[in-house]
């Protein structure tokens, strides 16, 4: 399911912010860009969030802004120093060079003068990262929420459609034996005499009845109805549950249409694929 949430906390001199983003998918994939230095940080902010997610991919960003008055650490680098004075003082024996150095010159030589911001401090940072993560993450699942109750209505809606042309099929299902009755008698009456093969027509009515008798794919689809239904009401994590559903109302469908002798039965079933897939494409947007 998709879905957005964001997260700011803050201390005297640091924002931090962190933004969750979700999008479908089949198992929980979580994705996180956080400083290299942040390890302990991220492994715990993945594990706070399958706690609040069970299903999708799942990227998280995570943003640290200075506010207040930054303080900051200044590194010499002495050894560095002592050797330009000494290249100094050796061109000093060949070119005329002033002996005093200006800040300005000082400054301009590299990697003689670094500037260190101060770090959160561990516990700081853990606190903060968890916190902010917990708030975002209380909004992705609001907005996830609300999602799935659009969703809900969607499902429901095509498995009223569903159930439809399943029980027009039902309806349909007796009539192809009785037309493959009055073929096989007009047939006969053509070749024969009906009285003598009376008892093998019976027998031949029998066989095609048992061949493409779909009672049992019928009442086991009506039984996926009431399944769904149920499914749906609950609140915990469904999404996996719906998928074997579909899975299962998708192979009775196909029973269906290979034993089907009846054009309008045809054309029922490829309503009920086409409905099913609809209805299988909003499924893997479930949790």
């Amino acid at each position: 399911m998709t879905g957005f949430g964001r997260g700011v906390t803050a201390t005297n001199n640091y924002q931090l912010t962190v933004e969750i983003r979700s999008v479908n998918h089949r198992f929980l994939e979580i994705y996180t860009k956080f400083p290299k230095e942040w390890f302990e940080a991220e492994i715990a902010t993945k594990k706070q969030l399958s706690q609040y997610v069970k299903r999708g991919k799942i990227d998280v960003a995570i943003d640290l802004k200075t506010i207040g008055n930054e303080k900051l650490a200044i590194q010499i680098n002495w050894p560095l120093v002592e050797a330009y004075q000494k290249a100094k003082e050796q061109l000093q024996e060949v070119v005329s060079i002033e002996e005093k150095w200006s800040m300005k010159e000082i400054l301009s030589l590299e990697n003689v003068i670094s500037y260190e911001k101060q770090e959160l401090a561990p516990e700081e940072l853990m606190t903060s990262i968890g916190l902010a993560v917990k708030e975002a993450a209380e909004k992705l699942v609001e907005m996830r929420i609300q999602e799935g109750q659009q969703l809900k209505q969607i499902l429901t809606s095509f498995n009223r459609q569903l159930k439809e042309l399943i029980q027009r099929i039902r309806g349909l299902s007796g009539e192809a034996v009785n037309k493959f009755r009055d073929k096989l008698i007009d047939r006969i009456k053509e070749i024969g005499n009906l009285d003598e093969l009376e008892d093998r027509l019976l027998a031949e009515v029998a066989i095609f009845a048992e061949k493409i008798d779909i009672s049992e794919e019928l009442d086991r689809l009506t039984s996926h109805f009431k399944q769904l239904e149920s499914t749906i009401e609950e609140s915990e994590s469904i999404g996996r549950k719906l998928d074997f559903l579909m899975q299962e109302m998708h192979r009775e469908i196909n029973t269906i249409g290979s034993k089907n002798q009846n054009s309008e039965i045809s054309l029922a079933v490829v309503q009920s694929k086409t409905i099913l897939e609809k209805m299988r494409e909003q499924v893997q947007n479930i949790e």
